[in-house]
């Protein structure tokens, strides 16, 4: 199942997730396994993430 971001940031909304503090969603146009076809695109989100 796969749904939007948007749908996501709702969801986040309703449940315990509220009280994270810092919650970001990112939308990399991969299906199910980011890591296996969109390896770069991942990455580059990961280390953008790192480096906060």
């Amino acid at each position: 199942m796969e749904f939007t971001p948007a749908e996501a940031q709702e969801w986040i909304v309703g449940t315990e997730l509220a009280a994270s503090a810092r919650v970001e969603l990112v939308d990399i146009d991969s299906g199910h396994w980011p890591m296996i076809t969109r390896p770069v695109e991942l990455a580059d989100v990961l280390a953008e993430v790192a480096d906060r």
